[in-house]
């Protein structure tokens, strides 16, 4: 009997740690978007150094207060180049709408771009960007 108890928690243990390693087998080949590396992903609002989506792109997951210390990445014009107060058109590849601001945090004109919109900044804005949000910051 004792021989039969020992026998089920040892396939119990090692049908346990199966199924522990099965599931984080397939939680790392999850993919989620990585914001600032010079790719526009889904779920992701990117900032653009050129018009018409052109040049390098400034991508963002989480929301940043000050693009202070953040420079364009990727390939193309720009590349290397401060974000802040340099971004000519914008991409919103994610589901919010994102709140971009004319001041760090959240300071300044402020003005939205719905879920999957893409365009020029207007005169109010190009060049002039300096904290974006994925949600309304003041």
């Amino acid at each position: 009997m004792q021989r039969t108890a020992l026998r089920r928690i040892a396939a119990t243990t090692v049908a346990l740690a199966a199924l522990g390693a099965g599931a984080l087998a397939t939680a790392g080949s999850a993919s989620a978007a990585t914001g600032k590396n010079g790719v526009l992903e889904t779920g992701e609002f990117g900032l653009y150094y050129n018009s018409n989506q052109g040049g390098a792109v400034f991508d963002l997951f989480l929301s940043d207060a000050n693009f202070i210390n953040d420079y364009f990445a990727g390939p193309g014009n720009g590349a290397g180049q401060n974000v802040n107060d340099n971004t000519a058109s914008y991409k919103n590849r994610d589901s919010n709408t994102w709140w971009v601001y004319t001041n760090a945090d959240a300071g300044g004109i402020e003005g939205s771009i719905p879920a999957g919109y893409s365009g020029n900044a207007s005169t109010t804005f190009k060049n002039e960007i300096s904290s974006a949000y994925y949600y309304k910051a003041r």
